[in-house]
């Protein structure tokens, strides 16, 4: 359901869960231990990448791209609250040694990470969705863009403050528990969750794109009306095309990642999962899943794009060159707003630069990575 659902149990199922987990053979502790490891190394370096090169690089700062540095937020946000505070709990016989104000912190937290990382990719791909397919009406700006993950952070926290308000530390047992007023509120807040955050944005986020993927393939076989226009047309939708297939494969990743935990708790709360006797076997494996879509984002920004490609290699090697790259960039950068504000970038007519193509091509330009 989401990545605080391992501690959405009953004291029975958690019972449960401490004697599956008491019976791992030293070989598949060893395994998890490591998966563990990797996934939160691979997360950390990759997303703090995407942080500082889209902070520290003006050109990289458009609108796609302040959602994509709100991704990886989300993304080291999910492992540095999950993994850190979930091993010691789960090698501890789920004795929860945190206090009672982290109890009600820690596990909402999660979850509203999780939440922002969905909301973030719904958002850019109603954002490419209006670029694209409507390009003469008004585009969302770099302020519009700050103002959308602000909302979207609040909107994290609200929904979920119902799940903050029924966590409670049980001092005898020392085990954070959840305790709903009935089991039909719990059932009721699983599916939302389900439905709020995977169901729901996903089917925003597949209309979104086949919408787009419909509209850049009316362009290409519309015809142009010079030969110059056609090559800056079909370049500019190349590098759409980059960008939209870079968001595809994150969303699919987030999808196939997080569905399989999403399964298993609503196979807990609305069928017999409590009774399959490796139960919490499956849990563990689905939550390491789950963890590992925060270290494959950054993995597939790298795959996806040679801007990203790039910049992690001139970190990677320590290379002096980043450091004037990016005075470069800036000064480029510059050059060529200064250049497009006044005029003297294009010697083509008024009505040339108002062209579909060329409004798409610039809006494109504009949020390549």
């Amino acid at each position: 359901m989401d990545s605080s659902s391992v501690n959405r149990t009953t004291s029975h199922n958690l019972q449960n869960s401490s004697q599956a987990f008491l019976g791992e053979t030293p070989v598949l502790k060893a395994l998890k231990l490591t998966l563990y490891a990797i996934i939160f190394l691979i997360s950390v370096v990759g997303n703090s990448l995407v942080c500082i090169v889209v902070a520290r690089r003006r050109r990289m700062r458009t609108v796609t791209n302040l959602f994509v540095l709100n991704l990886a937020v989300s993304d080291l946000a999910i492992t540095c609250i999950c993994i850190p505070f979930d091993i010691p709990v789960q090698e501890n016989n789920y004795k929860w040694p945190y206090g009672g104000f982290a109890c009600k912190l820690i596990y909402p937290l999660q979850t509203a990470a999780m939440f922002a990382s969905i909301f973030t990719l719904t958002a850019v791909s109603i954002n490419r969705f209006w670029a694209i397919v409507h390009p003469l009406r008004k585009q969302m700006t770099k302020i519009h863009a700050v103002y959308a993950i602000i909302i979207i952070w609040i909107l994290c926290i609200i929904l979920t403050m119902p799940y903050a308000f029924v966590l409670r530390l049980d001092e005898m047992a020392m085990e954070c528990n959840e305790y709903w007023p009935g089991i039909n509120y719990r059932k009721a807040y699983t599916a939302s969750l389900f439905v709020l955050q995977y169901l729901l944005p996903l089917v925003v986020i597949t209309l979104s794109y086949l919408n787009i993927a419909i509209e850049l393939q009316y362009c290409s076989n519309a015809k142009n009306s010079s030969v110059a226009n056609a090559v800056l047309q079909n370049a500019h939708r190349r590098e759409a095309r980059k960008v939209v297939r870079m968001l595809i494969v994150v969303t699919l990743l987030f999808a196939i990642c997080v569905l399989p935990n999403n399964v298993m708790w609503l196979w807990l709360d609305f069928g017999n999962g409590a009774d399959y006797d490796h139960f919490w076997e499956l849990i563990a494996f689905t939550n390491i899943i789950l963890f590992a879509n925060s270290a494959a984002n950054p993995i597939a920004y790298t795959i996806c794009h040679e801007n990203f490609r790039e910049e992690f290699r001139l970190y990677f090697t320590c290379d002096p060159r980043i450091f004037h790259s990016m005075a470069e960039s800036t000064l480029s950068y510059t050059r060529s707003r200064l250049k497009s504000l006044t005029g003297t970038e294009r010697t083509t007519t008024r009505s040339d630069t108002l062209e579909y193509g060329d409004i798409l091509a610039t809006d494109v330009k504009e949020t390549v990575i």
